[in-house]
This record gives structure tokens, C-alpha cells and sequence, in this order.
């Protein structure tokens, strides 16, 4: 199939075209270029012209949505949550589990597997697994469920990888007894290693990035900061990720859990390159306020904020927090509230908030190659949104998967 997008204005998202013509052929896009194409190439003409063009968002940090969650292991849930985040605009996604019993997540990683190859599941593509738990320090549990945290087991994890090739990244404490080891077993199974739920300090984040560590799971939630043992002052994990280029991150950047001073800190040091934004969405994204469950926790979703928080989220935006509201227990949002917090919040120029949610995270999971980047020859994964930066049509490989024109 053949169709031409008609739009506005294009953001590739290096940089940004106007009266702009996208086309299609079969799951990739084959040209780019002005209104000339339309003469020398017969395609079904998608007039968008009073919208924005851009690359498809790729999450790679995602629990749910719509009432689903990636633990329940099921198809049908799957797909609920990748038709709930491609009406966001998210056209691909890395399903991510939760702590949890094994057998519980030998289910999920079970579905992910069919799901990754499967011509059945509408909405946005399945890329894979991402692992969050249960290597994780209970010094920094967040909203994990404390009951089923426990140290990595290198052998445990190896046969994971073995069974379920669709696990492309596992977020561990790699100061645990076994945590290096396992960042190696990673490393050479070609799997990103990423630092999150961690209380390690500066020596131990430099120790992990020898042993195969690459990324850091949500910059500021559930990292360890400057202590000070002994009347020394010891760096932690934010400052490490500050500081190493070895280490790229990814930001929760839903309004509520990082201020727009930390997000600014984050990329001052680090630059949109090395600095992605996720949702870190759980099943209740896309739902509204109320009660909730979260691996075995009770959560709720408010959109009420501490009357001394450095900025004002848009109006009707919400987050989950542990019921005795101790804690965050992931976002309710979708990418393009993400990209909304990033450009009306935070100040950020539209092309690199754009590139933060499209090329960025592509480049860090090793994919942007072919997705990330509206150029010819790659997959024909596109958004478009209007100037509020709501989503009017979402198009995955090639198909129509959403639309609210």
C-alpha cells in the first residue's frame, strides 16, 4: 500500500520542514520531500495540512495502561495497553515487568515473546522485554513490592535470556552481591544493563560501568544521592549519572515526578543525546482518579500536588502514588503529555523535546537505525498532533493503528 501525509509542518526531528509531504510504502517510508512528490508518485493523499508531523514516540519504560498491566501475562492485556499508548502517540514501546513472584514473571516475559511476533496485536509495536525487578535494593524500593525483592542471581537470569530472546533490557542494583556479575552476564548476552533502584555510591556506579552497565532507569526516583558516612561526603547514583558520558538515562516526565529544575539539571549536564524522556506508565494511565493496584500494592491516582512544588502541572494531570502517599508508584501519562510537560513546562524547544521521545530513545536501546527518525527507508512510524500537542493520528509501520481527526 501507497499513501501520502500531507502536513504542515515536519519534524524529523533534527530539524523541521514546512508543507511537507511523508510517503508510504508498506511498512516504510520511501520519500520526504515538498508537494512535487505528489505529481511523480500516484498514493492516496492523508491531508493533514493544519498539523504537525513527527516521528512515532518510543517509550522505553512502560507498565500499562487503559487497565491492563504487562503482569497479567496475557495477550489481551498486552494489546489494551498498546492501543491505550498509541492514542498518546507512542508507536513502539519496551513492556516492562514488575517485582514479582518467578512464575509470575516467566508468564509475562511468556506473553512479551508472542507478543513481539505477532501480527494480531493493534496499537503501538511490542519491541520487547524490559525487566525492572526483582534484583533491586530495598533501600530504594519506591513502589516495588518489598516482598519479592531479592539479590541477582547471574544462573536465574541466564536462563531467562536463554528462553526469552524478546528481554532486551533488566534494570538491577548492580551494588548487590551479584549485581556485577549479572552486568557482565548482560554485557555479553548483547542486553542492556541499566542502574535503577540502587543505593550505590560513586565507586561502586564507576565498578558498574566497567562490568557492562550503560543506562540509569528514572534519573532522581529510586537513586541514591550524596550521603555522608564518617563525616565523608560520598557521591551517589544521580551525581554518577551527571557526570559518566558512559551512562545514558531517562527522565519521568510527567509534570509531577521531577520538578523542571532537575530535568533542566539532567540535560545541562548531559544534553538531549544521552537523555530520554519515558512515561514509566502503569495500568492506570489513561483512567482518570481513584484506587488502584499495583504488584500487590494498594495505590492511588490524584492529581493534587504539595502547595510548595516548584511548578503547576496542566490542568487534569495526575499521577499514582502509594496509598499512604509515601511514594510515587508510576506515572498515569501518555508520551504526548510527556512532551507537553517538556515543551510548556520545562521551556524546551520543540525539536528537542521531540528528539527526546523519538531519536534519543531509539539511539540508546540501539535501534535508531530504523525507527526514531522520519527519513527514507526507515519504519514508517509517525505521529501527528495538532498545536496543543494532541495526538490527530498515529501510524505504526506503516498502518493507521489511531486517529482523531
Amino acid at each position: 500500500m501507497r499513501f501520502a501525509i500531507v502536513g504542515k509542518k515536519l519534524m524529523t526531528p533534527f530539524r523541521i520542514f514546512d508543507d511537507v509531504v511523508v510517503l508510504v510504502e508498506g511498512d516504510r517510508i520511501s520519500a520526504v520531500g515538498n508537494s512535487s512528490l505528489l505529481s511523480r508518485h500516484k498514493a492516496e493523499v492523508v491531508d493533514v495540512r493544519d498539523h504537525l508531523i513527527s516521528p512515532g514516540f518510543i517509550d522505553l519504560h512502560l507498565h500499562g495502561g487503559g487497565g491492563r498491566d504487562v503482569m497479567e501475562g496475557t495477550p489481551e492485556a498486552l494489546e489494551t495497553i498498546a492501543e491505550t499508548h498509541a492514542r498518546g502517540g507512542t508507536t513502539a514501546f519496551l513492556a516492562t515487568t514488575l517485582t514479582a513472584p518467578l512464575e509470575q514473571i516467566h508468564a509475562a516475559l511468556e506473553a512479551i515473546s508472542r507478543a513481539c511476533t505477532s501480527e494480531e496485536i493493534a496499537g503501538a509495536k511490542i519491541l520487547g522485554a524490559h525487566l525492572e525487578g526483582p534484583y533491586l535494593n530495598p533501600k530504594q524500593a519506591g513502589a516495588q513490592n518489598p516482598a519479592y525483592l531479592r539479590n541477582p542471581d547471574p544462573k536465574e537470569l541466564e536462563g531467562l535470556l536463554k528462553k526469552y530472546p524478546c528481554l532486551k533490557r533488566v534494570t538491577l542494583a548492580p551494588e548487590l552481591p551479584g549485581g556485577l556479575e549479572t552486568g557482565r552476564l548482560l554485557r555479553a548476552h548483547d542486553v542492556m544493563a541499566s542502574i535503577g533502584h540502587s543505593d550505590a555510591t560513586y565507586q561502586q556506579i564507576l565498578e558498574a560501568v566497567e562490568a557492562g552497565f550503560s543506562h540509569v532507569t528514572h534519573l532522581f526516583s529510586a537513586t541514591s544521592t550524596v550521603k555522608r558516612i564518617e563525616a565523608y561526603r560520598f557521591a551517589g547514583v544521580a551525581e554518577a549519572t551527571l557526570l559518566l558520558d558512559a551512562l545514558s538515562t531517562e527522565l519521568i516526565a510527567d509534570g509531577h515526578h521531577l520538578p523542571p529544575s532537575l530535568i533542566k539539571l539532567a540535560l545541562r549536564a548531559k544534553g538531549t543525546d544521552r537523555v530520554c524522556a519515558v512515561t514509566d506508565a502503569i495500568s492506570a494511565a489513561g483512567l482518570g482518579p481513584g484506587e488502584y493496584e499495583l504488584g500487590g500494592l494498594p495505590i492511588i491516582v490524584e492529581s493534587e500536588v504539595t502547595s510548595d512544588f516548584e511548578a503547576q502541572p496542566p490542568a487534569g494531570s495526575c499521577v499514582a502514588k502509594l496509598a499512604d502517599r509515601s511514594a510515587f508508584a508510576g506515572s498515569v501519562a501518555l508520551m504526548n503529555q510527556v512532551l507537553q510537560t517538556l515543551v510548556n513546562l520545562v521551556g524546551l524547544p520543540l525539536v528537542e523535546a521531540v528528539k527526546m521521545v523519538t531519536w534519543t530513545p531509539a539511539h540508546i536501546l540501539g535501534i535508531s537505525h530504523e525507527r526514531g527518525l522520519v527519513a527514507p527507508g526507515m519504519y514508517a512510524d509517525l505521529v501527528v498532533l495538532d498545536d496543543a500537542f494532541s495526538v490527530k493520528m498515529t501510524i505504526v509501520e506503516g498502518k493507521i493503528v489511531y486517529q482523531n481527526l
